[in-house]
């Protein structure tokens, strides 16, 4: 049986929660694929953060019709368009307000075990208030991270960013959600790490491996049963 990879947010989101609520959320998660994806945001970070080019400096932020044309044209489909749009803005609002400037830095993915990685994090980090600043970023308007996944986010961020490497010791740490405002736009909200008592390894690890037995339990009843209703056997027969 292949294992399906839980997202980070999922996984966020269901990893904290009492074992029989895991059951019950796990089962609750469908197979197939989203009706739109944030593709389109994640590619154009380097101008939405001001990402800084290792060689030569930018001179301002790219301006924000440049940066909706390429949105635009990497969107499916109109939908997927406006999601990413609205996101997009509110998080490019935020870098140019605060007159960030971004750097590369390579962070690689967290294993978890079950063959699974995660990345709570781009290998990007922002430069605030004279602070390096790592976000990760949760667009999501339907089943959001919850304050305790957010707590596990960035205890995991903690883990992999901080831990290793004692020149990002203080660095900040952030989840970014978009709710719509009165207005129904979305403006961003941020938590920081430092509004958390974050989770030790072994908890993160306890709650990662629960998760993903029971989700593989799941996943063999989901393919047991798709057997019985074709009347097939491993063998195909």
């Amino acid at each position: 049986m292949k294992m399906r990879r839980l997202s980070e947010i999922d996984l966020a989101r269901i990893a904290t929660l009492p074992t029989a609520d895991k059951y019950r959320r796990l089962r609750e998660l469908k197979s197939g694929y989203p009706p739109h994806t944030y593709n389109p945001m994640r590619a154009n970070v380097p101008d939405l953060l001001n990402v800084q080019p290792p060689m030569f400096p930018r001179v301002g932020y790219t301006n924000w019709e440049i940066v909706c044309e390429n949105i635009s044209r990497k969107a499916r489909s109109e939908f997927e368009e406006k999601f990413n749009l609205e996101v997009s803005r509110a998080l490019y609002d935020f870098g140019k307000e605060n007159a960030v400037l971004s750097y590369e830095k390579p962070i690689s993915e967290w294993s978890v075990g079950y063959g699974q990685t995660v990345k709570y994090w781009w290998s990007v980090y922002t430069v605030v208030d004279k602070y390096p600043l790592f976000l990760f970023v949760d667009p999501r308007l339907s089943l959001p991270l919850t304050r305790l996944g957010i707590r596990f986010a960035l205890s995991i961020m903690h883990e992999r960013i901080r831990v290793p490497d004692p020149d990002f010791a203080d660095a900040k740490l952030a989840v970014c959600q978009f709710p719509r405002n009165d207005k129904g736009v979305r403006k961003i909200r941020i938590y920081e790490a430092s509004e958390f008592e974050l989770l030790d390894v072994e908890q993160l690890n306890e709650m990662i491996d629960e998760t993903y037995r029971i989700w593989a339990e799941i996943l063999e009843e989901r393919e047991a049963a798709e057997r019985k209703a074709t009347g097939t056997t491993p063998l195909g027969f």
